[in-house]
């Protein structure tokens, strides 16, 4: 039996994102509910948009996962489990999104160790050298993304003054960085767009950001007349 670091790092990445989930969630029981239901989801979002990219056979870890097709249908599932655990959905966001950005980060340690999605070549002294790959070293782009998305977790406030805020500053975090690795991605493994300008992860992520900047407004609006008023001196 030949054990996957790749999936290994998935599994864990999932376990420890859910514990997270489930500790910000006011109720732990229906965090871990959601977190099982958002793992799932993303995982099928993830492998039905590698294998609509770019066809394959077989089972889960046949023909690879695309990170944008989980984040979609991770946040899918995300709303549709607030319902099932009668949840605000702005509070289940706000657990979920630390979650799955510690999630992705650990993953992207397993991309790393199997050889996958790496970066373009590069003289620079950190870059490596993958075994199936061969010469040029190239960027280790996997752990750029990994220490990215574990960065962002430790810049997310884990109590906000408004609910949605939390999930809002995630999409902006990641979302610009996501779209900033691209540019360091392998050229022949970016799916581009008509044009050529433009990659479906980057157009993705760009539409992260402007959703998470539209939800940061209207959340701060909410958040300022919340507080209380400043007494006249």
């Amino acid at each position: 039996m030949v054990l996957s670091l790749h999936a290994l790092a998935v599994v864990v990445g999932v376990a420890v994102g859910a514990l997270v989930v489930a500790r910000r969630t006011p109720a732990p029981s229906s965090g871990l509910a959601t977190a099982a239901i958002v793992a799932v989801a993303a995982l099928v979002g993830a492998h039905g948009l590698f294998r609509i990219l770019h066809g394959g056979t077989g089972g889960l870890w046949s023909s690879g996962l695309a990170s944008m097709g989980g984040v979609a249908a991770g946040l899918a599932a995300a709303c549709g489990a607030a319902r099932i655990t009668r949840r605000p959905v702005p509070e289940v966001l706000d657990a979920v999104a630390p979650g799955g950005l510690l999630a992705l980060g650990i993953g992207r340690i397993g991309c790393f160790l199997a050889g996958c999605c790496y970066g373009s070549p590069t003289a620079l002294p950190w870059g490596v050298v993958f075994p199936a790959l061969g010469l040029p070293a190239r960027h280790p782009l996997q752990l750029y993304s990994a220490a990215g998305d574990l960065g962002l977790v430790l810049l997310l406030r884990p109590r906000p003054e408004v609910p949605g805020l939390v999930a809002s500053r995630a999409c902006i975090g990641f979302g610009c960085l996501r779209a900033l690795l691209e540019w360091w991605r392998d050229p022949g493994t970016r799916d581009l767009l008509p044009g050529g300008s433009m990659s479906l992860a980057q157009a993705a992520a760009l539409v992260l950001v402007v959703a998470g900047l539209i939800g940061n407004r209207v959340l701060r609006g909410r958040e300022a007349s919340t507080m209380p008023p400043r007494r006249r001196s």
